[in-house]
């Protein structure tokens, strides 16, 4: 692969020789754009671990086209280093994208490599270690230990609120622009223009209502912040320097994670049990254990299906009415 991996494969591609140097740049765009810029990264670094694993054995292996045996043999060597599964996967769907591309024999999909694979996952196991939820007890523990007085606590509140009550993404949340918060009468509409699971960008919209408690509340929260730091178009949520001057770039995803953990151990909580997606996976718990019904949880979530929802939501119904230990006589 080349680059982002599109582009070696277009260029060698005979099919395109009777096309334009700049109709073939288009195609190499919208080849581009399948994946995230972020994931042609990772494949990136992914092939060059496996490509230097293939050229440190005796005799030299060959990466690309590699054969199932290769294939095989290098995922065993990462399981074996101590590697997590979700990378060993994530490497082993870099390999199958480049030999995609590349028009050669998919090593990914030969039965040797599955069976491998699926014995990686028995022995070691797929489950991912998620942070803490901070569900509503614990989201207002936070909250207390904030002071309006200060613009960045005033920050803090609405971007907690925000992505708690809209269940929101780290991603989508610093993705909002003041444009993309309509306040309306009933509350405010958040415009999501593209998440992780709307890779075509057909967007969504998620409503927050007022809350009962003005500390609590996700509109007034956001409105206070919005007049504050004199918000009137660009990013929703911007750092702010030491001297308390907004700034007029939009947060970076990462931030969220910090904003969390450094407001969690202020109110303390440990810093490590949390961390952004502490805020989506709070509110899906907290809606299951208010017998909010799984499709009001999803729409707000927007989550595909059933399954994807059922980790967040499992831990909030651990102890409901029909919980069977409970009905059984002790």
């Amino acid at each position: 692969m080349g680059g982002d991996g599109t582009e070696v494969a277009i260029r060698r591609d005979g099919d395109y020789t009777v096309l334009s140097s700049d109709l073939v740049e288009r195609v190499a765009d919208y080849a581009r754009a399948a994946r995230a810029a972020s994931t042609w990264r990772a494949y990136e670094t992914d092939l060059r671990h496996f490509a230097a694993w293939c050229a440190e054995r005796s005799p030299h292996l060959v990466a690309l086209p590699a054969l199932p045996a290769t294939v095989a043999g290098y995922l065993t060597a990462l399981a074996d280093a101590g590697y997590k599964p979700t990378t060993i996967r994530r490497r082993l769907a870099a390999i199958s994208v480049a030999h995609q591309l590349g028009r050669h024999p998919n090593p990914a999909t030969s039965p040797e490599v599955a069976t491998v694979w699926d014995g990686i996952r028995r022995v070691h196991g797929t489950a991912v270690k998620r942070k803490n939820a901070l569900e509503t007890g614990l989201l207002t523990q936070v909250l207390a230990e904030l002071d309006d007085s200060r613009l960045a606590d005033l920050r803090d509140r609405a971007l907690l609120l925000v992505g708690f009550a809209g269940c929101l993404r780290r991603g989508e949340l610093v993705a909002l622009d003041v444009a993309d918060i309509a306040e309306t009468p009933d509350g405010v509409v958040l415009t999501i223009r593209r998440s992780k699971t709307d890779q075509e960008r057909a967007g969504a919209l998620v409503g927050l209502t007022f809350g009962s408690y003005r500390p609590t509340c996700p509109v007034r929260s956001w409105i206070a912040w919005r007049q504050a730091a004199g918000l009137t178009d660009g990013p929703a949520f911007r750092s702010i320097n030491r001297h308390g001057g907004v700034g007029a770039g939009r947060l970076h995803p990462s931030s969220v994670a910090r904003i969390v953990q450094r407001r969690a151990a202020a109110a303390g909580l440990s810093p490590d049990d949390f961390g952004g997606h502490s805020l989506r996976s709070g509110f899906a718990t907290a809606a299951a254990r208010a017998g909010v019904p799984d499709r009001a949880i999803m729409r707000q979530g927007r989550w595909r299906s059933s399954a994807s929802l059922d980790s967040y939501v499992r831990a909030g119904r651990l102890f409901d009415r029909d919980n069977p230990s409970g009905r059984v006589g002790l």
